[in-house]
């Protein structure tokens, strides 16, 4: 009994090796792991050991940034600290952070301090009290007044990053300024730019001549996006989301294995494939209302299903229902042998929908996996008995 007493005394926990308690901590915010210093003497010092700075700014909006409420400096302490705290011989692998608004000179020595050290992270996302919410997407309901576009907004400059041991980049609501970018992007595999500004015309040059061992390739919602080449032999994912005025996209990588796009129906010639037998997962994502399109405007994306003969993986979302020309997306999952999951996202609320999803399953026969994804409509249409009563009456 006094045994079992003792085990349960004992703090396992603080008996791990130091690398065991460091990996510990890095899953955890930079809040969260200093907190653990009160734990005990053994835990005082651990959160300095941690090579990961990770802070959220608390500020809101617009009432946060003005006021005299010292948030804002208790912010750029917390990361300031963070950074020129840790103990000797450790460097910041990872630096993220999402602040709203800071000082543009802090902001340029937390990411060249992080960069020095030689971070192999780094993922700023920067808030703006005045579109926050403001969806950039033309088709979207969430805000009015959307567009494709910031229009005049000013954004701060992106830093210039001078470190060759950066592998993951993500960056979110900046404009695009990197003149000595390279050859220090050459370890660069995964890239996430996200509403950023882009006057310069950058993008093109980072894509072709910086980014020789991108693997990974995301652009959302970038309203300068307009005919873009990439030139790395190693892309394997690419995505761009809500990039409306882009009207042309070659991706030179014979390895590409996922495709996501999410916008209004593309043209015939916007994606540009070396090789599309090597895509194994496709995410078709519509931004615009499809129901009253001719057949030749939905062709392009039927089209670019049809051409990814091996693909094992495919995700469809259409509004207002995921059964709009149904005829045609079932045209083109007949010659998908591959094809074992499928997912559909769309309103799902009359009888003529179930049906047409029905045919729509049954060009699919080698099917292993179903997800399906009903959303409401602006205005429910009445129809007596419901969709999912007639399901289960045919189960």
């Amino acid at each position: 009994m006094n045994r079992r007493r003792q085990q349960e005394k004992e703090d396992r926990l603080s008996r791990l090796p130091d690398k065991t308690l460091e990996r510990i901590l890095s899953s955890l915010r930079t809040v969260e792991a200093v907190r653990t210093s009160a734990l005990s003497r053994r835990w005082r010092a651990a959160h300095a050991a941690v090579p990961v700075v990770d802070l959220v700014d608390p500020k809101q909006g617009h009432m946060d940034c003005c006021s005299n409420n010292n948030i804002k400096a208790c912010f750029d302490l917390q990361v300031t600290a963070a950074i020129l705290g840790k103990s000797p011989g450790t460097p910041v692998r990872a630096l993220r952070l999402d602040a709203c608004r800071p000082p543009g000179g802090l902001l340029d020595q937390w990411v060249a301090t992080a960069a020095a050290s030689g971070a192999e992270e780094i993922d700023v996302k920067l808030r703006y009290w005045h579109d926050e919410q403001r969806s950039l997407c033309p088709f979207g309901s969430s805000s009015k007044g959307a567009s494709a576009d910031f229009g005049k907004d000013l954004r701060d400059a992106a830093p210039d990053l001078p470190v060759r041991t950066l592998r993951r980049l993500r960056l979110t609501n900046w404009t695009l300024d990197l003149p000595a970018t390279g050859a220090v992007m050459s370890s660069l595999e995964t890239l996430c730019l996200a509403r950023i500004m882009d006057p310069g015309g950058l993008l093109q040059e980072l894509l072709l001549n910086c980014c020789p061992r991108l693997a990974d390739l995301t652009l959302q919602e970038c309203p300068g996006v307009r005919e873009i080449t990439v030139a790395s032999p190693r892309l394997r994912s690419f995505a761009m989301i809500c990039c409306h005025h882009a009207t042309r996209v070659d991706l030179c990588s014979p390895c590409l294995q996922g495709l996501h796009y999410k916008g209004a129906l593309p043209g015939e010639s916007l994606f540009e494939v070396a090789n599309h037998g090597s895509i194994l997962a496709l995410t078709i994502e519509i931004c615009e209302d499809i129901s009253k399109k001719e057949r030749a405007e939905v062709i392009p994306v039927t089209t670019l299903i049809s051409k990814c003969t091996k693909l094992t993986h495919l995700h469809l979302s259409l509004r207002p229902t995921m059964a709009c020309h149904s005829s045609l997306f079932a045209d083109a999952l007949r010659g998908l042998p591959c094809l074992r999951q499928l997912s559909l996202k769309g309103c799902l609320y009359d009888y003529h929908t179930v049906r047409s999803v029905a045919v729509l399953l049954r060009e699919t026969c080698n099917l292993e996996a179903l997800s399906l994804f009903p959303s409401y409509p602006k205005e429910r249409r009445r129809s007596s008995p419901s969709c999912s009563s007639w399901i289960r009456s045919r189960a």
